[in-house]
């Protein structure tokens, strides 16, 4: 399992980038500007295989990490952010998201679209064709070609079957070997033909690579991220909601390469890449202009096709606040039509616990996760039917399990979170 690397892709793909400032803040009032209608996302990650050899450290929680960013910080509504992680990102489910189920029925043509694939990637010379191919949860490394998703494949769907014209491809990517005893690089084989040139051919795909094609990327020493990931994450925060990519990669760049250089003694540098990429540049946490619910259709075929397979988007009967973080309503498939639905509360957010550690939660319907940083830890969760209970369990530098009381506000949001640990967890101020 050594011909593996680890491969983060953060997609932000675009098709379709026509005219000026197309990439211009929804609240703009320049005329040449096209606002942004709505928002959608798809962010997979993947740390645990079935092939249980090739498990990683923090894809998961970088996926995790970026999802819960898009929600709290970029005005992504929360049901309108799909996360596969771990056993949930089969191949089957990747593809159904990204060119069948949800992308291709929600996605408009004024609207962004996110894609973020945090996971292996196949170096070249395990395929016949010298092909690479991104690895989902069940793909087989000796069956590339039948179990892997073909990188190529990904820029394919964006043009042919997202009706989109904002995507933007990242490709968070190790192209090369060198990963160094401690194994913290994101590849430990040369990886070739993944070139986010050619990626970002077309109408508007723009593409940004970790780093360039002979480099490594690298996980930090200091935080339970990659580098990449991190420092993208900061440079879309740099400014706020008037943050430009142009502005985000400058400091992405600037800043990946000084701490990977403090580090690791070696040079990591991003790349951005852009396909016939004109005008205005891109708002990430632009205010949607037309925000929308997500189609009942919709809902009613994700809820069928992945069932168990990953956590549900919540049926909604109305729009989602993306202002006030109301909380997700969820109406009971099985009760009379005059029971009321259920209210599912809101925790996406960050908590301070009463043993001065900060914890950071997203969310999809019921189905919810957590984060640690300082010292590594990964939780999931599930809220209970009533709303009231969180059932928790966690590991990294310790597991565990707890149970937690909810403590909600008139909007829906979780503003207190009681364990029977004896801890108390309380939100903080956005």
């Amino acid at each position: 399992m050594s011909k593996l690397f680890r491969l983060i892709l953060f997609a932000f793909a675009l098709a379709g980038l026509t005219g000026q400032a197309v990439w211009a803040d929804a609240e703009t009032t320049s005329t040449a500007a096209s606002p942004v209608a709505d928002k959608w996302a798809v962010v997979i990650g993947v740390s645990q295989f079935a092939d249980k050899s090739i498990n990683l450290k923090y894809a998961a929680k970088d996926a995790g990490d970026f999802r819960n960013f898009l929600v709290t910080k970029c005005n992504f509504a929360a049901d309108h952010v799909r996360l596969l992680t771990n056993e949930q990102a089969t191949k089957e489910n990747v593809l159904d998201l990204l060119g069948d189920s949800f992308l291709p029925r929600v996605a408009l043509p004024d609207d962004l679209v996110v894609i973020y694939f945090s996971s292996h990637g196949s170096a070249s010379d395990l395929d016949l064709r010298g092909v690479n191919y991104l690895i989902a949860h069940d793909t087989a490394v000796d069956r590339l070609y039948s179990m892997g998703i073909e990188i190529q494949t990904l820029s394919n769907i964006v043009k042919s079957r997202i009706h989109c014209n904002r995507v933007l491809i990242i490709l968070d990517a190790c192209h090369s070997g060198g990963a160094g005893d401690d194994g913290a690089s994101k590849g430990i084989h040369r990886v070739s033909n993944v070139d986010a040139t050619s990626i970002a051919q077309g109408t508007g795909r723009a593409v940004i690579c970790s780093s360039t094609k002979d480099q490594s990327s690298w996980e930090s020493k200091n935080y339970s991220n990659g580098v990449f990931t991190k420092t993208l994450i900061d440079g879309f925060n740099s400014q706020g909601n008037k943050t430009t990519l142009d502005s985000a990669f400058k400091y992405l760049k600037t800043n990946v390469e000084m701490q990977v250089a403090a580090e690791r003694g070696q040079l990591q540098t991003p790349v951005l890449a852009a396909g016939k990429w004109s005008g205005g540049d891109l708002f990430l946490g632009a205010r949607p202009a037309g925000a929308r619910p997500v189609p009942a259709q919709v809902v009613a075929v994700l809820e069928a096709r992945m069932g168990a397979k990953a956590p549900t988007v919540a049926s909604v009967s109305q729009a989602v606040s993306q202002t006030t973080n109301v909380g997700i309503i969820q109406e009971r498939k099985d009760a009379p039509e005059a029971v009321a639905p259920l209210v599912i509360p809101n925790i996406v957010g960050s908590f301070i616990g009463s043993n001065g550690m900060t914890y950071t939660y997203w969310q999809d319907g019921r189905k919810c996760g957590w984060s640690m940083p300082l010292f590594g830890v990964v939780g999931k969760c599930t809220i209970s039917d009533d709303g009231a209970i969180l059932k928790s369990s966690w590991q990294g530098s310790v597991s565990g399990t707890s149970t937690a009381k909810l403590e909600v506000d008139a909007s829906g949001k979780v503003v207190k979170i009681v364990a029977d640990d004896g801890i108390t967890l309380s939100r903080l101020a956005n």
